[in-house]
Order: C-alpha cells, then structure tokens, then sequence
C-alpha cells in the first residue's frame, strides 16, 4: 500500500510539472492569411514565447518543484524550452511569409522582436533550428548555408 502511495505522489507531482502551450510552426492557412492576419499571428507567436519565459522564471510552482521533487522541475524547464524554439520557428516562418508578399509592416515587426529571432538561444540551439527549418522546406540550401555562416561569425 505504501509503494502504491508513493507511486501516486510520483505521478502527482510529474504531472504537475508546468506546461507552456508548443505553437505549431506551420499552420493550415499561414499562406493564405493577408499582412495583418500574419502579423497578428506573429504577435501570438510572441505572446507564447513570453508566456514560456514566464514559466521558466523563478516562480511559486518551480520554487516547489524544484524543492519538493527536482525531476518536475527539470521537466518544467525543458517544456518551456521546446515551447520558446517553436516561437522562435513559428516568428521566422511568418515573417518569410510576410516577406514574400512584400508586406510593409515587417520592418516595424523587425525592430519589435529582433532582427534575429534566435539570438536567446546559444549558437548550438541556433544551429539546430536552422537545421529544423532546412528539413521542414521553410529554408533552401543557400539561406541555410548563408544562416550558418552568419551564426558561425
């Protein structure tokens, strides 16, 4: 009985562990949406990123994650990793987007979320959604070539 106990308790607080929501990269109707339907998306795609970075921060739920069971805490750290580099991929594929249909507003979208929507992430991260974005179609070979240069400076 005691085991069982234990075993529940376990599953509790695993369960518990917090979890920002993942965006999808890609979405069914991004091409079809017009300037402002995209940067609505991408101020969305921001929103979840923000919300990630919160659930990273040193608040009540992974101060007792982190004191009562540690392995929760780990688990909530890495959701709201996964969930900030598929903002950061979510952000650039709207704004390719946007820039194919030579949309005015992308430059003020620019200055807003940086140039380079990966700079938070160390240059191994930056590599690996580069990677991701190459074998998702999102980028050629000469963008990803010309990315990979740039980070590697």
């Amino acid at each position: 009985m005691k085991k069982i106990f234990i075993s529940f308790i376990c599953l509790v607080f695993l369960k518990s562990c917090a979890k920002p929501e993942v965006v999808n990269v890609k979405q069914s109707n991004d091409y079809n949406l017009d300037c402002k339907g995209l940067e609505i998306s991408v101020e969305e795609a921001q929103k979840f990123k923000k919300d990630a970075n919160y659930a990273k921060s040193g608040t009540g739920g992974n101060v007792s994650r982190l004191l009562l069971f540690w392995p929760a805490w780990a688990q909530s750290l890495h959701n709201a990793d996964k969930a900030i580099v598929a903002a950061d991929n979510r952000i650039y594929h709207l704004k390719k987007i946007m820039k194919n249909k030579n949309c005015k507003n992308i430059k003020a979208l620019n200055a807003s979320t940086g140039e380079n929507n990966l700079s938070s992430q160390d240059v191994a991260g930056q590599l690996r959604a580069l990677r991701d974005l190459k074998e998702s179609g999102d980028l050629t070979e000469d963008e990803f070539q010309k990315a990979k240069e740039k980070i590697l400076k």
